[in-house]
């Protein structure tokens, strides 16, 4: 399937049809960071209205394959194409899948981010917000995952993608009827699950996927959402709460990468979003010392491209920066020139960065290679020079803290206080996380982090990120209607369920106690 002829789909079904939940299925309108709210819960907005105005689905090829699909999807699709042919595969959109579920169906798989809610920002911000049920991201995989045609030909159900572990973990695989869980890399084990599927064999329930040749990594053959395309794969920095530490390090040709450029510009994808764990990866030697001529003909061949609009990095260390400033210098104006965000009439970029923790202690015990090639104690100075560099080059980063790190004391938690403080005139815009143990991870086994056991400085640092955030990017008008919501929050919700503990940092947040400057 895919060609775009107008050709109708094949009346008995496809035999591999994949798709995705609807949040998964959306470009969120073009903003990457809008489609956080995924992680926001269902009753504040009626999904309906979400689902018009939000998070609308992607458009239709003339064949109702879509056009647009997650590149993880897209990924696999190229591998199943390349084993089983066009025909034999199709994509679609779930409010399509009855166009393309039939008899012939032998599987279906399924992508997801978000499965089961208990991702990062899904336990952070449902929690938080506190009212209004299970996530979005949540409820719209429900949906699909319970839709009866998935079942109605006796199709095999295999899910996959980032959040796979998560249906795992909350064990509702068999509540949802899924056959195969694939978790990790999918290009080579997943092959030979769909294979097994295809010849009607029993599938395992769960799989642990053996990494593929990155030689054997088919590019992706339809256009994916966002323009996403992938730069690099793999971190090993060795950070223990984060699943991509465990795949190994590998930088994509140039020309691989830009041969999924063209294809997502010229079906008019107009942003290309450069997945990495760090883009400054790309090619750097294992010192973690950026390779700056690669970067920056990187940038520079992509920003050429006809029907580049919009060029956005997905994630940078900051430990580069400091390393190599006029990599960022040279970078820095094309990544503006090619920056989808405007604030306060400002034209800057942006790149989600991992600050986490201002504690020299849980640096140097849960992530002692994030601050290479420099040492644990010198990490508030690579922060603030790291900020302060990309700043002055129009890059207002998104900050990514995580809150309850296992066994965080006061004294952790005051040293991440006393690292905002630094940076309390900086352009960035904080998203601070619960910790959450990933099954994927070093600290798979650790306890989740949540409202209920924050301690006082804890709150506080919630709200000091996000008064911050106010200042930064709402305008005047915003901060009365800000302090009342937050007060009614208080009075309402969070007094009730957290105690007086989460007043003072809510009388913060709402800007009603102002620090000494």
């Amino acid at each position: 399937m895919g060609q775009k002829n107008g050709a109708a789909p094949p009346a008995q079904g496809v035999p591999i049809v994949l798709t995705g939940s609807a949040t998964d299925m959306s470009d969120f309108k073009l903003s990457p960071f809008r489609a956080f709210t995924g992680g926001f819960p269902t009753a504040i907005i009626p999904r309906f209205l979400l689902r018009k105005y939000w998070y609308p689905r992607v458009p239709t090829n003339g064949d109702y394959t879509a056009k647009f699909a997650p590149y993880g999807m897209r990924k696999i699709e190229a591998s199943l194409i390349s084993e089983f042919g066009t025909q034999k595969v199709a994509v679609a959109h779930p409010y399509d899948l009855k166009n393309f579920v039939g008899p012939n169906t032998k599987v279906i798989g399924i992508s997801s981010m978000e499965p089961a809610g208990t991702g990062f920002v899904s336990r952070t911000y449902t929690s938080l917000v506190g009212f209004g049920g299970e996530p979005v991201a949540a409820a719209e995989f429900r949906d699909l995952i319970t839709n009866p045609i998935l079942r109605k030909w006796g199709a095999k159900i295999v899910l996959g993608g980032a959040g796979a572990w998560q249906i795992h973990r909350t064990k509702l695989q068999k509540k949802y009827g899924i056959d195969c869980i694939v978790m990790g890399e999918g290009e080579k084990t997943a092959l030979e699950i769909f294979r097994k599927a295809l010849k009607g064999e029993e599938l395992p329930q769960v799989v642990e996927t053996e990494p593929p040749n990155p030689k054997e990594i088919c590019p992706i053959m339809n256009p994916s959402i966002f323009g996403t395309v992938e730069i690099t794969r793999g971190c090993g920095r060795g950070c223990k709460f984060c699943s991509p530490m465990m795949r190994r390090r590998h930088s994509f040709p140039l020309e691989h990468i830009l041969q999924e450029v063209k294809l997502n510009a010229k079906n008019g994808t107009r942003m290309i979003i450069l997945a990495s764990e760090d883009i400054f990866l790309y090619r750097c030697n294992d010192k973690f010392l950026p390779n700056r001529e690669a970067i920056v003909e990187l940038i520079n061949s992509i920003a050429v491209v006809p029907g580049v609009e919009f060029i956005q990095p997905a994630h940078a260390a900051l430990a580069p920066v400091v390393c190599d400033p006029e990599m960022v210098e040279e970078i820095g104006p094309v990544l503006r020139e090619k920056s989808y965000w405007v604030t306060n009439e400002t034209r800057h970029s942006s790149v989600e960065v991992g600050m986490e923790t201002g504690s020299v202690r849980l640096m140097k015990k849960y992530m002692s290679g994030k601050m290479l090639p420099y040492k644990p104690e010198e990490w508030h100075d690579v922060v603030t020079k790291a900020i302060e560099i990309m700043n002055e080059n129009d890059i207002w980063p998104l900050v990514t803290l995580i809150v309850g790190l296992p066994g965080e004391t006061e004294k952790d938690t005051i040293a991440t206080l006393e690292l905002l403080d630094k940076l309390k005139h900086g352009k960035l815009f904080y998203v601070p996380l619960l910790f959450t143990s990933e099954d994927d991870c070093m600290l798979r086994e650790a306890r989740h982090m949540d409202l209920k056991h924050l301690t006082p400085l804890q709150w506080e640092l919630l709200a000091t990120c996000w008064r911050h955030n106010i200042e930064i990017f709402a305008a005047d008008r915003a901060q009365w209607p800000t302090r009342f919501a937050t007060m009614l929050a208080y009075v309402l919700y969070y007094r009730w369920k957290h105690g007086k503990k989460s007043l003072q940092p809510l009388m913060k947040l709402s800007g009603m106690i102002i620090d000494n400057q």
